[in-house]
């Protein structure tokens, strides 16, 4: 019996195993990886059309962001990443910047992986100015 505990150990080590692999690291650290998606606001009309065309859709933007090292198309990795660690990768989080009452909706929306942990993001804040001071870098680009 006890030559068949080895097999039997290795059996359901194998079986616990995941079945995707480790998640890739960067220096020990886990890899971060995130699709950011920011739609809005519709950019300004010069003057309204005669025909009365139909307001401009919101302008749709798409980065990616890497951390550890910060990097990708991020205009501003180094910050967005230094925000992401700070709130230990909350995107959203609390404020105490005061904003104009101003509706002019923006869409966000971040896909991906945080340190080896899956991320999925999606939220619509009242303007700009609530998207800054609830994600910081985050979205500024």
């Amino acid at each position: 019996m006890i030559t068949h505990l080895p097999a039997a150990l290795l059996s359901a080590l194998l079986l616990a195993a995941p079945t995707t692999g480790p998640a890739p690291t960067t220096g020990g650290v886990p890899s971060t990886t995130l699709r950011l998606t920011v739609t809005g606001p519709a950019p300004a009309t010069t003057a309204p059309t005669p025909e009365g065309a139909a307001p401009a859709a919101p302008a749709s933007r798409t980065v990616i962001l890497r951390c550890d090292p910060a990097g990708g198309d991020h205009p501003r990795a180094e910050a967005a990443c230094a925000d992401l660690h700070a709130s230990q990768g909350r995107v959203d989080r609390d404020s105490d910047i005061a904003c104009v009452l101003l509706y002019d909706p923006v869409e966000v929306r971040a896909e991906g992986v945080w340190r080896g942990r899956p991320v999925s993001f999606a939220r619509e804040y009242g303007n700009s100015c609530e998207l800054g001071a609830r994600t910081g870098a985050v979205f500024s680009f």
